[in-house]
């Protein structure tokens, strides 16, 4: 099984705050030098930012559309240029925003592929049906993914996503195979 929106600890809350009509690829995290190009931390496993792919980010006005002019990496970040966008002066005010897309690459998925956004906030069942919890996100580890379940008693338990603990990714729960001590 594999999830396929990274995310580390510090994006966490954004994950639980997710619009399904817009997909969250990033987060700008500082300006790169003079002319008017932004280091990007990319969350998304799919290449969204290619030239000429169109990102937006929410601003308190609305939507505000940049097209991708240049793009390289530079790390874990990418360096991304925005056309029309020459001077640190014009982008500044973007820094700290998180970047997203309203393109669906949910047709590219494979079996046992899923999305961070259609895994959040599902119910967690055991294999009778008995709900075990929500899951309140999903922590990337060496080791493949580890759901973070709410219980019941409102305590926080961590799951790891294989085949061993998660029988099924359903449309409308996640049924677990319940190990005593796990939740």
């Amino acid at each position: 099984m594999r999830v396929l929106l990274k995310k580390v600890n510090a994006y966490k809350s954004i994950l639980t705050h997710f619009n399904m009509s817009k997909y969250l690829i990033g987060h700008i995290t500082n300006t790169h030098g003079i002319r008017g190009e932004v280091k990007i931390y990319n969350l998304s496993d799919f290449n969204r930012f290619f030239v000429g792919a169109v990102i937006y980010v929410d601003l308190k006005t609305g939507k505000k559309e940049f097209e991708v002019e240049r793009v390289r990496p530079q790390g874990n970040l990418l360096i991304v240029k925005f056309k029309g966008y020459d001077n640190i002066n014009d982008i500044l005010m973007y820094k700290g925003l998180d970047v997203y897309s309203d393109q669906d690459v949910s047709d590219e998925l494979e079996e046992d592929d899923y999305h961070y956004m259609t895994l959040i906030g599902k119910p967690c069942v055991d294999d009778k049906g008995a709900l075990l919890g929500h899951v309140k996100s999903m922590i990337p580890v060496p080791q493949g993914h580890l759901l973070e379940v709410t219980t019941l008693q409102g305590k926080d338990a961590m799951v790891p996503f294989n085949k061993v603990f998660v029988k099924d990714v359903l449309e409308d729960k996640i049924i677990l195979t319940p190990i005593e001590g796990l939740l």
